[in-house]
């Protein structure tokens, strides 16, 4: 992973960085996963405008006579299982959970599956009452009660299958955002299930806290009131330590460390060793003793902090960890230098145990005028056992190991799958999945934009996005900006094969596609949908940059990177799943870049990405069984002299009621004939 390095006027003004084109950019969250070599490639039935893919992997095909990825109408399970190649805690259903480790969970998540029982009827009195039922439904307390349940229906054997939702396609882009489009904007609210914490001792069940100590006077005393802690942003974007780990479940915060005395809480507050020095986790409940010497053995039940990448302010990774450089005050420049800025939790777990815990670090340099940083902690955990005991095939979509953001549909809130167009061939049936997600610009350190990362932001799922960064220019300064053909600010991409579009190098977009489900596999590029841009048109035409010198104002600077989603629900009615159909990118002049002060006065300007989600409502229809085929049929002039119809035009059920009369008159008859 590379760091993002800031460049300042200085050194374009003496010359010493040259213009950078687009395949140089630097960025942060730019990992991919990496694509299996045995894999067979499928790129012989894939092809840029290949959008048969409806059902995702995992589901069930509910329409009559359709099957495979074609079929548009579904049901789906095991939603909870939310991490391809890994045992998802208290996800009973997921095939890659060993028995031992299904015994171990605390509970059973929803699995999504529709239940095939259809109770009508109340169960108990005191349910009844709780709903005050009004006439005509009424309570009986007589002995006949103790029989309604010999009435209630056991199994629902209709004919119907369910309602389902209508297949909306993969409408192109440019229509669904297009003035009267069908894309609608959906205000909702999200539920969230609390677990609660379990207080049994020697092994960790999902969703029990960590316990956190550090060594005091050579002894084990508690740290950070108990907990290792994950700090979050409360009213006003502010630092709490109040958030505990919990066990088995990955987290990502950020939050602003505020100052008023950036010298007095440099190396204290804002210091990069503040959450990993000398403090322990506990390996198992309940086993560490306070007050044990760090020379006994029972020290071995608390598990140290290890620091296995460390990158400082300059961008260079240290591994080292016994030279790591330290966050300090640099009394010379009024800068604290090496203060945290971003700090990744990973601990190695065996079913209920903790086997490790290391940390990725990354600082930034703070100057005095910073009244605040941002901040990012983060927490993953990574299963200890070996993934080849686990069997991996296309079919279960787990030939990546990787985190899904919805199994199969997007769940709100979690990363939107983001992916590029592998280098080395636009053809192959693969996408490059990008780690982080769908990712765009965050706000830098204080807002600035010469720290700004173009990836720091990830993308929630149906979450609208407004992030930008300042960058502060004088007059002469914008000017060479607006229109010079070499600045270390601004990056360029080819449009036409022919002319240079020119926009700042915060604003870059490094990704091609979305994926259309929350379980999206790399390995199949069907199931990702393409991010469409006009500067992906041969014809389209760059906007002209100038200078109009009497107003101090710029033209034709893009100031905005602006996206667009469109998103719906598939699959059974009772079971949504959400899903992506398409999304573009453009670029176009958000806030205005006009120089007012004084011309050797530097005024901030904005720079804003935003991504805007838009709801198509789908339509819905009941899907019943087809209709049992006659095991025989008769000639349609049975009843003759009475003319019932033309055969032609005779419908299944016309004929079933036709042969089922002639067999009722001809029992009457054989009854009648018997008796006398």
């Amino acid at each position: 992973m590379k760091a993002f390095h800031a460049y300042t006027f200085a050194s374009f003004i003496a010359g010493k960085t040259a213009f950078r084109d687009v395949l140089a950019a630097e960025q942060t969250n730019d990992e991919v996963y990496a694509i299996p070599h045995d894999v067979a490639d499928i790129s012989d039935s894939v092809t840029a405008d290949n959008f048969a893919f409806l059902m995702p992997p995992g589901c069930t095909c509910k329409r009559n006579g359709a099957s495979g990825q074609q079929c548009d109408q579904f049901d789906c399970t095991c939603q909870c299982d939310l991490t391809a190649g890994i045992c998802d805690f208290n996800c009973c259903c997921d095939v890659e959970c060993t028995e031992d480790e299904v015994l171990a969970f605390s509970s059973c998540l929803d699995e999504g599956n529709p239940s095939p029982m259809a109770r009508m009827c109340v169960e108990g009195a005191n349910a009844f009452v709780d709903i005050n039922a009004k006439y005509p439904l009424s309570l009986s307390d007589s002995a006949e009660a103790r029989f309604h349940n010999l009435l209630c229906v056991e199994k629902d054997n209709s004919a119907v299958k369910g309602t389902f939702f209508h297949d909306q396609g993969y409408p192109k882009a440019s229509q669904a955002f297009s003035p009267g489009g069908m894309g609608t904007k959906q205000i909702g609210f999200e539920t969230q299930q609390h677990t609660p914490v379990t207080n049994s001792y020697g092994a960790y069940r999902f969703g029990d806290p960590i316990a956190a100590f550090k060594i005091s006077d050579e002894e084990l005393t508690t740290a950070f009131g108990g907990y290792l802690v994950l700090p979050q942003a409360v009213d006003g974007g502010g630092c709490v330590e109040l958030l505990a780990a919990a066990f088995g479940k990955d987290k990502t915060n950020s939050c602003l460390r505020q100052t008023d005395n950036l010298a007095l809480d440099c190396e204290h507050r804002f210091n990069s060793m503040r959450y990993i020095s000398d403090i322990f986790v506990e390996k198992t409940k309940g086993s560490v003793v306070l007050g044990t010497s760090r020379q006994t053995s029972n020290l071995q039940s608390a598990i140290p902090i290890e620091v296995t990448k460390f990158t400082d302010s300059k961008g260079d990774a240290f591994t080292n960890t016994k030279s790591l450089p330290q966050t300090s005050w640099d009394e010379a420049s009024f800068t604290c230098t090496n203060a945290l800025k971003r700090m990744k939790y990973i601990l190695e777990y065996n079913q209920t145990t903790i086997n490790s815990i290391s940390v990725e670090i990354e600082t930034a340099d703070v100057d005095i005028q910073t009244s605040a940083l941002k901040q990012g902690f983060e927490i993953t955990f990574v299963p200890a056992k070996s993934s080849d005991s686990i069997e991996r095939s296309r079919a279960k979509n787990n030939l990546i190991t990787r985190p899904r953001s919805g199994n199969p549909g997007y769940i709100v809130g979690r990363p939107t799958l983001g992916a590029r167009k592998p280098n080395a061939n636009s053809t192959v049936s693969y996408v490059d999945a990008l780690k982080a997600g769908f990712t765009v610009m965050d706000t830098g350190s204080a807002g600035k934009c010469d720290s700004s990362s173009p990836t720091g932001s990830v993308v929630g799922f149906a979450t609208d996005v407004y992030v930008g960064c300042t960058q502060s220019m004088t007059r002469r300064q914008l000017k060479e900006f607006c229109t010079s053909n070499e600045h270390p600010m601004l990056l360029r991409r080819k449009v036409g094969g022919t002319e240079n579009f020119v926009y700042p190098k915060w604003l870059e977009s490094g990704h091609d596609f979305l994926g259309i489900f929350g379980n999206a596999d790399p390995l199949d590029r069907r199931q990702w949908v393409k991010i469409e841009s006009p500067l992906d048109d041969p014809g389209y035409m760059v906007k002209t940059r100038t200078w109009v010198d009497t107003e101090g104002r710029c033209h034709g600077m893009p100031t905005r990177l602006r996206y667009e989603i469109l998103w719906t629900y598939v699959g059974n009615v009772v079971k949504p799943q959400a899903k992506i159909l398409s999304a573009r990118k453009s670029y176009d002049n958000g806030p205005i870049l006009r120089h007012t002060l004084p011309s050797l006065e530097k005024q901030p300007f904005a720079f804003v990405t935003t991504v805007s989600w838009k709801f198509l409502r789908p339509e819905y229809g009941v899907v019943k069984k087809p209709p049992p085929t006659l095991i025989f049929s008769v000639p349609h002039d049975v009843f003759y002299p009475f003319e019932l119809g033309k055969s032609g035009a005779m419908s299944s059920n016309r004929r079933l009621g036709i042969w089922s009369g002639a067999v009722f008159i001809m029992s009457v008859l054989l009854f009648v004939n018997i008796i006398f």
